[in-house]
């Protein structure tokens, strides 16, 4: 998630950081391009992206973004990430903090596209301020309100963000389960349908956050993790991809791509580097 431009200072280390990822992703995308002529007959891939906010002054760069999805006819409803196709790659879209900016300037575009998508909902911060994405949010940004999240079309699927969007892992096993369990009950009183989908606030989880879903019975939850879903049935920890309105159009293409999927795979190098000169084992982090 990067913050709102007019909200935070330009950044000189920030800039040279997305200039640097932008570079490897270049390469990672020849790389890939090279790898499928290669092997022509592979797995289904997709790539999920997540957005937080689209505010007014973003809401036509967030369409361009959308029409260039809708020219690939690759976006598909994210319920459907079990059953890619052999040789296919597909976009799938994701919401964090269900946003008023969300339901006044994405959704009519999504549904102008017949773009499917995914918000997920803090279940008790309707029409709230989102406290926590100050310093990111312009300060006028609001949770929707029940009636707005009721009123959403059904191509929108909705997914839980716990009850107060806390970080997970610093509450006690009892406070985390809560905010787990009773967010899906208390949406699906609400939406008076399932809901089957969460994903964990600040990109939080750890191994008990996750056992702790699945004995809420969600089928799939969502990290801040770019790893790209591939295969048949996608694992229950899916990844996605950070994406927003003010993205440069090379970024957004090579977003959609999957070609910043490469870096956990730099993560895994640095822990294990980490490991190596601290002389302890890898241990698998939040």
């Amino acid at each position: 998630m990067s913050a709102t431009p007019e909200v935070t200072k330009r950044s000189p280390t920030r800039f040279s950081i997305r200039i640097i990822k932008l570079g490897i992703s270049i390469l990672y995308f020849v790389r890939n391009r090279f790898y499928c002529l290669l092997f022509p007959n592979r797995t289904g891939t997709c790539v999920v992206l997540y957005y937080h906010n689209v505010p007014s002054p973003y809401r036509k760069r967030f369409e361009q973004q959308m029409r260039i999805v809708a020219d690939k006819k690759a976006a598909i409803d994210i319920t459907r990430i079990d059953d890619l196709p052999a040789n296919t790659h597909s976009i799938a879209l994701t919401f964090d903090d269900a946003l008023e900016s969300f339901a006044e300037n994405a959704v009519p575009v999504l549904v102008r596209l017949r773009i499917p998508a995914t918000v997920f909902a803090v279940a008790d911060a309707f029409g709230c301020n989102p406290g926590w994405g100050e310093g990111y949010y312009f300060p006028k940004e609001r949770v929707m309100s029940s009636a707005q999240l009721g009123s959403l079309p059904y191509s929108i699927n909705v997914g839980s963000h716990t009850l107060t969007h806390p970080y997970l892992t610093a509450l006690s096993w009892e406070a985390a389960g809560e905010e787990i369990k009773f967010s899906r009950e208390r949406l699906e009183a609400l939406l008076h349908r399932p809901i089957t989908l969460f994903s964990f606030p600040h990109g939080d989880f750890n191994d008990s956050t996750v056992r702790q879903c699945q004995e809420a019975g969600y089928e799939h939850v969502f990290t801040t993790e770019p790893v790209l879903v591939s295969g048949g049935r996608a694992q229950f920890v899916v990844g996605r991809v950070s994406t927003d309105p003010w993205d440069w159009l090379l970024e957004f293409y090579l977003k959609i791509a999957g070609a910043y999927c490469w870096q956990p795979y730099t993560q895994a190098v640095v822990r294990n580097i980490r490991a190596r000169f601290s002389g302890k084992k890898t241990l698998r982090g939040a």
